[in-house]
């Protein structure tokens, strides 16, 4: 079974290069550009209510349409060689796949205002001291790194870590109260797993736990 999804690039010039941007220019093509952009919208948005953990794999340029898929993820993992960026306005365009949204919500009004409308493009360093990635690797040692980093989410107990993505996911949309309620319903559910039984008895035990996602 799949304990952790890694989006990642083939090579290692791009994690993504977003939408083909030459077809955006005909405005008789907006209707469809609209409904591209919501049904790309729709497929980030099931990426990012995936109920495993997600790594983005950020070796390369991701601007546009890569940052927003990389937004989309719960973790985005940067080689030192990386650029980053909501690019858009630089082309007489907007974010249109979530990423105006995905970077509020992630890094605050202020910090999406100097992205978005600046269409900065940001080195891994930079990108990592204001929250947009939450790694960065060496270039040589970033296959590794991404990899020991996936399997030790993989070794997390499968429903404990859905739960608490989902609650994650909800208080980031819902008032507190709603979130709390949600909370307590997770905790209530996970405490009735094998799974946690495993874990204490691992503790007193000192040794690593084996979680089966039961």
């Amino acid at each position: 079974a799949v304990r952790c999804l890694v989006v990642a690039a083939a090579g290692e010039k791009a994690f993504s290069a977003g939408a083909d941007v030459t077809s955006f220019g005909d405005v008789t093509k907006s209707h469809r550009v609209w409904r591209m952009s919501r049904r790309t919208q729709d497929v980030f948005s099931r990426l990012a209510n995936f109920p495993k953990p997600t790594i983005a794999a950020i070796q390369g340029y991701a601007f546009g349409g890569g940052c927003e898929l990389g937004l989309a993820c719960d973790f985005r993992v940067a080689a030192k060689r990386a650029k980053i960026g909501l690019t858009e306005v630089t082309l007489g365009l907007i974010p249109g796949a979530g990423g105006i949204a995905r970077s509020v919500k992630l890094l605050g009004l202020a910090r999406a205002k100097e992205l978005v409308l600046q269409g900065l493009r940001l080195t891994a360093d930079e990108a990592l001291a204001i929250g947009l990635v939450t790694q960065v690797h060496e270039n040589d040692a970033f296959p590794a790194a991404v990899k020991a980093f996936a399997e030790k989410l993989a070794k997390g107990p499968p429903i404990a870590l859905r739960l608490a993505k989902h609650v994650l996911n909800r208080a980031a949309d819902v008032p507190l109260e709603a979130a709390l309620e949600a909370e307590a319903m997770a905790f209530g559910h996970v405490t009735s797993t094998e799974d946690i039984f495993e874990g204490i008895q691992a503790f007193m035990e000192k040794r690593e736990p084996k979680f089966k996602g039961e």
